[in-house]
């Protein structure tokens, strides 16, 4: 839901086992973009939440140039952790402001690395995984059975459920199965094709975060949230479907900021974001300031390109007004 790139994350370290990975090329997602939906079934509700859309401040435009201190330009784009072709070819405004930028900062270098893999498997090993078999406790039977049938949908075996703590079983489970599947094919990903690209124009790779930092901000959500999270998920057979394919017309769109004005009574319990306010501030809006921070002293050098999760830029905490405030003019590109 918020923390898309880090849901990948604890995915990249399920597929890492060969028993977790795909055994040939998956078929595309499937999903209903329940905006549409909306749209053509319930047209004045629609109406109420394209104008509460449009009031989140900047919440349209994926790309933003950053001028006011450093020698040359800066830019600031809106990743997504998604293997759909067309998005991951990169617009033309984003590759030239790759071209343009001698460093290239995103939420975490060389993820896909053998140190970073490393360091997510010690983390999970260490903070994710619960032997006691407790994990599903306090679930019916249905939900239990919704989420083994989600992870054996993805290719992973249905005992793994057992296993997982709340906080890793939740975020797995916010990807669709399909997706899930995309990734363990080692498909390549927006964030992962910036990042090669940038290493292909000679730019310095930075990372604003570092996989500890990004996955304990993630654990130390409360386990009351966590569950809610799983029951929500599972709350319809093709819910991570839907969030996904929701997700993608959104981005498509460039008009990412509208996922802060969905609402569970139109759009579903997964997607109700004002249930998830605590979840929002210690996930999105807490890193927000941190990569504000320290994405500053690179934007003061100049030439920077920094990409992030696009849920990131939008909204009156996110990075676009945050650089706002420490001087800087930012200017919609694309």
């Amino acid at each position: 839901m918020f923390l898309r790139h880090a849901a990948a994350l604890a995915i990249g370290l399920l597929a890492a086992s060969s028993a977790f990975a795909a055994e040939s090329a998956p078929a595309p997602c499937k999903g209903v973009d329940l905006i549409e939906k909306v749209k053509a079934e319930s047209p004045e509700k629609y109406a109420a939440f394209e104008r509460a859309g449009q009031a989140v401040p900047n919440a349209e435009g994926l790309l933003w140039k950053i001028e006011g201190k450093g020698p040359s330009a800066s830019y600031l784009f809106g990743t997504m952790h998604t293997t759909e072709a067309d998005l991951v070819a990169l617009s033309d405004p984003l590759r030239a402001a790759i071209k343009e930028s001698g460093t290239v900062a995103v939420e975490l270098a060389n993820a896909n690395g053998a140190a970073s893999q490393a360091e997510m498997i010690a983390y999970v090993t260490t903070n994710g995984i619960d032997l006691t078999g407790a994990a599903l406790n306090g679930f019916t039977a249905e939900q239990v059975t919704e989420v083994k049938r989600r992870l054996s949908e993805a290719g992973m075996p249905a005992s793994v459920a057992g296993v997982l703590k709340p906080w890793f079983l939740a975020l797995t489970l916010e990807v669709s199965s399909c997706e899930l599947k995309q990734m363990s094919a080692g498909l390549p990903t927006i964030d992962a094709r910036v990042e090669s690209e940038g290493r292909a124009n000679g730019a310095e790779i930075v990372g604003l975060e570092t996989v500890g930092e990004q996955l304990d901000a993630v654990s130390k959500i409360s386990e009351e949230t966590a569950r809610r999270m799983i029951v929500d998920a599972v709350s319809r057979p093709d819910a991570g479907d839907d969030l996904q394919a929701t997700t993608l017309a959104l981005y498509r769109a460039r008009k990412v900021g509208w996922y802060f004005a969905m609402k569970g009574d139109l759009f579903g319990a997964m997607m109700d974001v004002s249930s998830y306010s605590d979840f929002l501030e210690c996930i999105v809006d807490r890193r927000n300031r941190l990569m504000a921070d320290r994405a500053q002293p690179l934007i003061d050098k100049g030439g920077v390109l920094i990409a992030v999760g696009a849920l990131h830029l939008p909204g009156a905490n996110g990075l676009v007004e945050l650089l706002r405030a420490k001087g800087y003019t930012l200017t919609r590109v694309w």
